[in-house]
């Protein structure tokens, strides 16, 4: 069940009267977010319900062993116990095959010719390695004691299933969101903040997002030998903002429907093509997921050690980690990798400015050319992120090299869409929080006219259903 889709507005529409007619009995509703959340999964494939309750329930246990446990052995064990049983679970149903796979072609080239043992028919559950980081990550605080882990079953289990963030985030956090399953406390601003964000989630997704990918993105990467130069480079640069926009969107969507109930969620993409280094880009693109890379990975391999060799090391381990988390296949590895190593040569050069005379703030055009190339590395990035294979990344780029430079396939109304999405990227925070409070202002039945219309104009622009980019990590 997509967001994108009736249905979904018809099963939150449901849930917000359900939940709010029992809000004031904590215990009933919790069961209620835990059932529908559980529905949620289950529409997709049934059984594997059985592996979020499974997941959910070893690793509140574990936790409740850490939090008993005195001494420092029995505390390792548990935590050994839940990282093996997240992690396994990855390894099972996401990467079995990648590893066998790679293994046997590598002997293979060193003159070995083993057969690779594959698991047949594997499905991959859908949101894993959402489910996992976002379960794991509660054991791990409990384990270094900067959380007390809860008794509250049914509220575990709630939070991990919790359906806004089941399929594709954001990653929150056990310390974010558990506390609020505390007490129901809604308000009209609050309910009017969610619609407002529900609609927004919905233009960049089915009016930006879907529109750009099915009439260039997918066109172009699908069968690169037809097109031109420029072709190539419009769709590198449309699949750049149709990854933000189907990812923002969705995150938007998922916190506009938490806040419907009550919860409050993380904010996950903060402008990511605004940045000028690939630090400040991080710190905007997929916030939660960095955050959680930073936390859970780069301190536990000792990132914050004060030798810069390791400090570059960690940095490309804790991205090449990244990288596979999204997807098994080398691509994601190499993409992966890119975005370590860009981030290695950006704290050493921040550290040479640092310790330079010329510490004096940059120039505009200093920091403009350093934002134009901020951007085109991530679009390079997502070459490879999008590509099927790395000789289809090859293929890809030498097609943006060929020195062809038609654009019989380059409509101006989506040359328009392009520049209008792009422009609308750069529109400053206070501009979007005007709008944004413009929108609380105005009067119910002129928010019904703008909420039908925008409605009915995006069931128009949504001829079939795609599925967020996201879903599949």
């Amino acid at each position: 069940m997509l967001f994108t889709t009736g249905k979904y507005w018809i099963f939150l529409t449901i849930v917000f009267f359900l939940y709010w007619a029992t809000a004031r009995r904590r215990r009933l509703s919790v069961m209620l977010i835990l059932f529908v959340s559980y529905y949620f999964y289950a529409l997709w494939n049934p059984k594997f319900v059985l592996l979020l309750f499974a997941l959910s329930t070893i690793d509140f246990l574990t936790a409740r062993g850490i939090g008993a446990s005195r001494t420092r052995v029995i505390r390792r064990i548990f935590l050994f116990t839940s990282v093996a049983t997240d992690v396994g679970a990855l390894v099972v149903f996401k990467y079995f095959n990648f590893f066998s796979t790679s293994a046997a072609n590598l002997a293979g080239q060193l003159g070995w010719h083993p057969r690779s043992i594959l698991i047949e028919d594997v499905v991959i559950p859908l949101g894993l390695s959402f489910i996992t980081f976002r379960s794991l990550s509660y054991v791990v605080d409990v384990y270094r004691k900067t959380m007390t882990p809860t008794n509250r079953y049914i509220d575990y289990l709630a939070f991990v299933a919790f359906f806004p963030t089941l399929i594709a985030g954001p990653v929150v956090r056990a310390r974010e969101l558990l506390p609020q399953f505390e007490t129901a406390n809604f308000k009209s601003d609050q309910g009017l903040e969610a619609i407002f964000l529900i609609l927004l989630g919905l233009i960049k997704k089915v009016a930006i997002a879907d529109l750009i990918g099915i009439n260039l993105v997918d066109r172009v990467f699908d069968q690169p030998e037809l097109y031109s130069s420029v072709e190539t480079l419009a769709a590198i640069y449309g699949y750049a903002l149709q990854i933000y926009c189907d990812f923002s969107g969705y995150s938007d969507i998922a916190i506009g429907s938490a806040l419907m109930l009550g919860f409050k969620l993380p904010v996950n993409f903060n402008s990511p093509y605004r940045a000028h280094n690939l630090r400040e880009f991080w710190k905007r693109w997929h916030i939660t997921l960095s955050n959680w890379l930073f936390d859970y990975v780069y301190i536990s391999i000792g990132g914050l050690r004060k030798r810069r060799f390791n400090l570059y090391r960690n940095l490309v381990i804790t991205f090449l980690i990244g990288g596979l988390w999204h997807g098994a296949a080398w691509t994601f590895v190499i993409w992966g990798g890119l975005h370590g190593l860009g981030l290695s040569v950006t704290h050493w050069w921040d550290s040479r400015r640092k310790h330079s005379q010329r510490k004096a703030k940059q120039q505009w055009w200093m920091r403009t050319l350093c934002l134009v190339a901020t951007f085109h590395f991530v679009c390079l990035t997502w070459v490879v992120f999008r590509s099927e294979s790395l000789g289809h990344t090859v293929q890809i780029l030498k097609r943006l090299t060929s020195l062809q430079f038609s654009t019989g396939n380059l409509p101006s109304s989506l040359l328009l869409l392009l520049g209008c999405a792009y422009i609308s990227h750069w529109v400053p925070i206070q501009a979007f929080a005007s709008v944004r409070q413009g929108w609380s202002w105005l009067p119910s039945p002129a928010q019904a006219v703008i909420i039908l219309s925008v409605a009915f104009g995006l069931y128009y622009l949504s001829g079939t259903e795609v599925q967020f980019i996201y879903g599949n990590f």
